[in-house]
C-alpha cells in the first residue's frame, strides 16, 4: 500500500483495498497487463498475479485477444506479448439518475461505462415527495427489465436530486417545488426498494461534474456552476472534485439576496436571486411580446426576435451578472458555468456576464478565466450520476463489500 494507515488494520482489509486498487486501475484504463499493473501500483508481482487472478474467478475481468486491441508501438519485441484484462461488461450494472419538480431522466450502464438503457418522463404537475418516489423507482424497475439486468447484479444508483442534501445520509433537506420533500429519506427509499447502495448529490453538483469530466467545461482546474432551472443552482469545484459542507452540500447560490427589500423567498429570505433569475421569470419577461412562449420555443425567438426579446430580458441578466461578479470575486474559479435547458439562453447569459466583468474591477480572480455557455443535457448528467456510484465502490473496500452481502441476503429474505 500507499497511503500511510493511521492505525493497525487487518490483512483482509488490505486485501480487499489492494484487489479495488487494480480493480479500478483496469476499469480505468480499458485494459491492462499483469506487468503495467505492478508498475502502476507499486504492488509486488505475486500479489499482483494474485489479484487478477481472483478477480477474473470472480467474473470482474476478462483476457483480452491480443487481435482486438491496436498495437501502437512499434519498437522490437521479445517474449510473447503481455496478456492484458479489461473489466467484465456484465459483471455488474450502474443506474444514474436526475430529477427536479417537472422530469426525470435516468440511465443505466454496464460495468465497462456503456450505456445499455435510458428512459425520460415528464411531470404534468409537480408531484409530491411520495409520488416522485414512486415515479423514480418505476423508471429503473422499467429500465432494468428492459435489458433483463438481475438485481443482484446492480452495483448503485447515483442521483442528482433537488435542493439541498446529505452526502453521507441520502436526505433531501429541503426542495421546496416538491411538497414534502423537507428532511426526505430519498436515499434510504430507494436503498430499501432496490437492496443497492444510492450516492446523491444535488442536480447543480451532477451538472457541473458532467460538463468538467465529459462537456464544455473539461479540465477546468476550478470551476463554479449556476444551473439555472425552476431555480438556481450552484456547486464548486477544484480539481475535479466537488466543495461540500461537512457532508452537505454547499452554495446554495439561488438565495442570494439581491435586493434586501425585495419580495420574501421560500427560504425565509428576501430578494433571492432565484426569485428573478428563472425558467418562470425569464418566460413572463418575454410573454408580453411573445404570447405562449416556452422553452422549446426560447432558441428560435433568441436567434430570429434578439432585437426585440433582449430589452425584455436585460433586467434578468443584469442581476445574472451581478451573481456572476459576486462569485469570480469570492471564489476566484478558472471558469464559471452557466447551464440552462436552452443553449441560446445560457450564451446570452454568459454574453452579458463577461461584458459586465470586462468593465468591473479586474483585480480579483484568476487571468483568463472562462465565462462557459452549456444545454442542459441529460445524459451527460446521468453519466456523472453513474460516477458517483463507481467511486463509492472503488473508495469503500470491505464495508461495500460486506454491504453487498447483506443486501444479497435481503433480496432472498433471509437475516444476514
Amino acid at each position: 500500500m500507499t497511503n500511510e494507515e493511521s492505525g493497525p488494520v487487518r490483512s483482509t482489509t488490505i486485501r480487499e483495498r489492494n484487489e479495488l486498487t487494480v480493480l479500478r486501475l483496469i476499469f480505468r484504463t480499458g485494459s491492462l497487463s499483469q506487468s503495467k499493473a505492478v508498475l502502476k501500483t507499486g504492488l509486488k508481482a505475486p500479489t499482483v498475479f494474485r489479484i487478477f487472478a481472483q478477480l477474473e474467478k470472480r467474473g470482474l475481468i476478462h483476457e483480452v485477444a491480443a487481435e482486438s486491441k491496436p498495437d501502437t508501438d512499434k519498437s522490437p519485441r521479445k517474449g510473447r506479448r503481455p496478456v492484458e484484462f479489461a473489466v467484465n461488461p456484465d459483471a455488474a450494472y450502474v443506474v444514474g439518475l436526475d430529477f427536479w419538480a417537472r422530469s426525470a431522466s435516468a440511465i443505466v450502464q454496464d460495468f465497462s461505462g456503456q450505456v445499455v438503457a435510458s428512459r425520460s418522463v415528464c411531470f404534468p404537475m409537480a408531484p409530491d415527495a411520495e409520488s416522485a418516489v414512486q415515479v423514480l423507482s418505476t423508471l429503473i424497475h422499467d429500465m432494468l427489465r428492459e435489458v433483463r439486468i438481475p438485481e443482484e447484479k446492480l452495483l448503485g444508483i447515483g442521483v442528482g436530486a433537488p435542493g439541498s442534501v446529505s452526502l453521507a445520509t441520502g436526505l433531501v433537506h429541503f426542495y421546496s417545488r416538491i411538497p414534502g420533500m423537507v428532511e426526505f429519506p430519498l436515499g434510504e427509499r430507494l436503498e430499501k426498494e432496490f437492496h443497492a447502495p444510492v450516492s446523491i448529490t444535488n442536480n447543480a453538483s451532477i451538472v457541473a461534474l458532467a460538463e468538467e469530466r465529459y462537456g464544455l467545461a473539461k479540465g477546468s482546474g476550478s470551476l463554479f456552476a449556476f444551473l439555472i432551472r425552476a431555480g438556481v443552482g450552484g456547486a464548486y469545484l477544484q480539481n475535479g472534485k466537488l466543495i461540500s459542507d461537512r457532508g452537505r452540500t454547499a452554495f446554495e447560490v439561488g438565495h442570494l439576496s439581491m435586493d434586501r427589500n425585495g419580495p420574501e423567498c421560500s427560504c425565509g429570505n428576501k430578494g433571492c436571486l432565484e426569485l428573478y433569475l428563472s425558467e418562470d421569470s425569464i418566460l413572463t419577461a418575454l410573454n408580453s411580446a411573445f404570447p405562449g412562449v416556452d422553452m422549446d420555443s426560447i432558441d428560435e425567438i433568441l436567434t430570429t426576435e434578439c432585437d426585440k426579446a433582449m430589452p425584455l430580458l436585460a433586467p434578468l441578466f443584469d442581476i445574472a451578472s451581478h451573481a456572476v461578479r459576486d462569485v469570480r470575486r469570492l471564489l476566484a474559479p478558472e471558469a464559471v458555468l452557466i447551464v440552462t435547458r436552452s443553449q441560446k439562453l445560457s450564451q446570452c447569459i454568459a454574453d452579458a456576464a463577461k461584458t459586465d466583468f470586462a468593465r468591473s474591477d479586474q483585480r480579483f480572480g484568476p487571468p483568463g478565466a472562462k465565462i462557459i455557455a452549456a444545454e442542459y443535457d441529460s445524459l451527460l448528467a446521468c453519466k456523472a450520476a453513474c460516477d458517483l456510484v463507481y467511486e463509492s465502490y472503488f473508495s469503500k473496500g470491505s464495508k461495500t463489500q460486506a454491504e453487498q452481502k447483506n443486501r444479497t441476503a435481503a433480496r432472498k429474505g433471509i437475516q444476514a
